[in-house]
């Protein structure tokens, strides 16, 4: 009993990490400028892997106006999934 429970846990982790890596419609580098062009202007940091609402996507910081926009773009569609924002101190 004990195997197989392991060998659940496994499967899914290669699961996971298969989904988190397989190639993207959308690369890092439109990722960032989707989410520059939502916000309306800033700097961004280089967009990361991420899950978002079970979808897969990119985690983008973006600053502008002394605010911190993180914004989720899908990975396979460029669609903007949420945007969470917080003051730059």
């Amino acid at each position: 009993m004990k195997m197989s429970k392991y060998i659940i846990i496994l499967g899914v982790l290669v699961v996971a990490a298969a989904f988190m890596f397989w190639p993207s419609n959308i690369s890092r580098r439109e990722a960032q400028e989707l989410a520059v062009a939502h916000v309306g202007g800033g700097h961004a940091n280089p967009a990361e892997r991420d899950f978002e609402r079970l979808q897969r996507a990119w985690s983008v910081e973006v600053f502008y106006s002394g605010l911190v926009h993180e914004v989720y773009v899908n990975s396979r569609t460029g669609a903007i999934i949420r945007v969470e924002v917080d003051r730059w101190d």
